[in-house]
């Protein structure tokens, strides 16, 4: 049994936690940005394979215990990383350091790659080399006071890249974010799913894989693990083999829309490339112009908030329209407002039932949800 640290986007752990618990059997706990568990190698290749929430499955290697920066070069020297790391191999390192005594993270960052390189040349006359972009091998550091553990990446790039984006939208939101956020709505993947400010489409594709249980990255080829020495080809395929044929599609209405026909065709060369383009309907069109045939569903919508794009003043009166819109012709649906402007929901003009603190990257962002009842509001 292997240790494991896998990562989500701040405010999803819980729903981290209970998604890798429906598939593993060892118990998980929570900790800050992810969760820790046990599990098998046929359990790290499944957790790569088919997380929807998680971002990066680290696995420990070894911890102990520091009060300097030479300390952490000699915990470090320590280990055998001759049999880890091939001297024709690149690594890089990355480091989170929360301690009142190790605070110059490049220092301590160069430490570290300083014993990695030092024990493998001592072992081998020899150095790998260091590749920042694309290493085969991603080495991460967690710091917090004394204590310090030492984890192999296993994923290599962060697992919201699944593998299906042709184009990435400047505005577009992170996966696991997006895929998270639907789990925390009510959607029970056969009423209908709505985003009528839809940008790339990342709710709508995400809905779709998750109702059609579409492995997240069926499409995607790299993992670091496939580097490693103990690399198991058959049991790495028997993994696909199995999720793969868990694949169930259904007849769930999934609509889309934007009014930028770039974005549209964004969300369209996605859903092409994995075959979804039967079960999701994006169109060009103004969101006040959708008006849904159905009298119940979900509504899930990522409106521009004026960090990277718009202004203030005109983005008050559109979430104004949004909020309107959503009481005169969604009543019966749930509405869902993801949004990193916590200023802006005030203008929707609808009450709450409640908010989901989130963080969008290093924004503080809120899940608001809509209670969409006839009546008054």
């Amino acid at each position: 049994m292997y240790k494991f640290y896998l990562t989500c986007p701040r405010g999803l752990e819980d729903v981290l936690q209970k998604e890798i618990n429906s598939y593993i059997t060892q118990s998980t706990h929570i900790d800050h940005g992810g969760i820790h568990f046990k599990g098998t190698l046929e359990e790290m290749y499944r957790i790569n394979y088919k997380t929807r929430v998680g971002m990066n499955l680290h696995m420990e290697l070894f911890d102990g215990t520091i009060s300097n920066y030479n300390d952490i070069y000699k915990t470090i020297y320590r280990f055998k990383w001759d049999e880890i790391i091939n001297t024709n191999s690149t690594f890089a390192v990355r480091t989170k350091i929360n301690s009142i005594i190790i605070q110059k993270q490049n220092f301590c960052t160069m430490r570290i790659k300083d014993g990695i390189v030092d024990k493998i040349r001592k072992k081998t006359n020899k150095r790998p080399s260091i590749d920042k972009r694309n290493p085969d091998f991603y080495v991460f550091v967690y710091i917090k006071n004394k204590k310090m553990k030492v984890f192999l990446n296993s994923s290599g790039w962060p697992l919201f890249m699944r593998g299906y984006r042709t184009k990435i939208h400047k505005a577009a939101l992170n996966e696991s974010l997006a895929s998270g956020i639907l789990m925390l709505t009510d959607w029970n993947k056969k009423e209908p799913l709505y985003d009528f400010m839809c940008g790339s489409g990342t709710f709508l594709i995400e809905g779709a894989m998750l109702a059609f249980n579409v492995p997240p990255r069926i499409l995607r080829e790299y993992y670091a693990f496939k580097k490693w020495k103990n690399f198991d080809e058959s049991l790495w395929n028997k993994v696909i083999k199995e999720e793969n044929n868990k694949i169930n599609y259904s007849d769930v209405k999934i609509y889309g829309s934007d009014f930028l026909s770039n974005n549209i065709k964004i969300a369209n060369d996605s859903i092409k490339k994995l075959k979804l383009n039967k079960y999701i309907n994006f169109k060009i069109s103004d969101f006040k112009k959708i008006i849904p045939c159905e009298n119940k569903g979900i509504m899930v919508t990522n409106p521009p908030y004026g960090y990277r794009i718009g202004d203030t003043e005109r983005l008050q009166i559109l979430y104004k329209n949004l909020g309107d819109h959503l009481k005169t012709n969604f009543q019966g649906f749930s509405g869902y407002i993801f949004t990193g402007n916590l200023e802006l929901l005030k203008h929707v003009g609808l009450r709450t039932k409640k908010k989901i603190i989130l963080k969008n990257g290093m924004i503080d962002s809120r899940l608001a949800y809509y209670p969409l009842k006839s009546g008054k509001f």
